[in-house]
């Protein structure tokens, strides 16, 4: 069996509704009721054939107007109103308004909101009513300004997005090792630490070479320089490997 289309849906909807409003009137048991209890009650017969005459005009006119065509011609052309609609949306022209306020506007989007006319479009309506239109014109403003607002943060947040992507790299890999940012020049911080030991190292050999400094003043100056030479060279390799230290400065 094949699936129904929208045409013979609607149509079918629209002969149901014709149905109903065909169906034959009668009086309620209360309003009878009431009649025979009046002090000049009608006549049952002229009630009913009143009611006759009546119901078979209402068929006869649901026939005329509700025929099978006619509905079938109105549920084509709501198919072909839904048919449009589905075009419109498809070329992106939903948020588009031509002299009005289209009930499908989504206006939690920008491009709704820019495409909102700044007062309301129909000149009749603004001369008919001057407070809802100036109602409209307020709304629309500040609308327009929430939007505004809205986009100045998201452009707000992309930028702090693209700082932390930025800096995510200097941060550390696990808890165990320090990161870039750790080892940055801050007070009380492991450079500086560091480098107050070198401080202390630096005056231990400053000592040690003023030592040999005064066994060069006793006659033994050849040797004082081949031990300088040394501990320069042992100085230079003790910061080398202080710096190659992956504990340290972690790559």
């Amino acid at each position: 069996m094949a699936a129904p289309t929208i045409p013979s849906l609607k149509q079918s909807f629209i002969a149901a509704q014709a149905s109903l409003l065909a169906q034959p009137l009668s009086p309620s048991p209360a309003w009878r009721a009431a009649n025979h209890a009046s002090d000049a009650p009608l006549p049952a017969r002229s009630l009913d054939d009143a009611l006759a005459a009546l119901n078979h005009a209402i068929q006869q006119h649901c026939r005329r107007v509700y025929a099978p065509q006619a509905t079938r011609n109105v549920a084509e052309q709501i198919a072909s109103a839904y048919a449009r609609d589905a075009e419109r949306r498809a070329a992106g022209d939903e948020g588009r308004v031509d002299g009005g306020v289209g009930r499908e506007l989504d206006l939690a989007e920008d491009g709704a909101i820019d495409a909102l006319p700044e007062s309301w479009p129909s000149a009749r309506d603004l001369d008919s009513y001057p407070m809802e239109a100036k109602r409209y014109a307020e709304t629309v403003s500040r609308l327009a300004k929430l939007g505004e607002q809205r986009r100045d943060l998201r452009r707000r947040v992309e930028k702090l997005r693209r700082l932390k992507a930025a800096v995510e790299p200097l941060r550390a890999a696990d808890g165990t090792r320090a990161g870039v940012q750790e080892n940055l020049v801050a007070r009380d911080g492991p450079v500086e630490r560091e480098l107050e030991r070198m401080r202390f190292l630096l005056a231990r050999v400053a000592g040690r070479v003023a030592q040999l400094a005064d066994g060069a003043a006793t006659g033994t100056h050849e040797d004082a320089k081949v031990d300088l030479d040394t501990l320069s060279t042992a100085r230079k390799r003790s910061v080398d490997e202080f710096l190659a230290d992956p504990c340290v400065f972690p790559s």
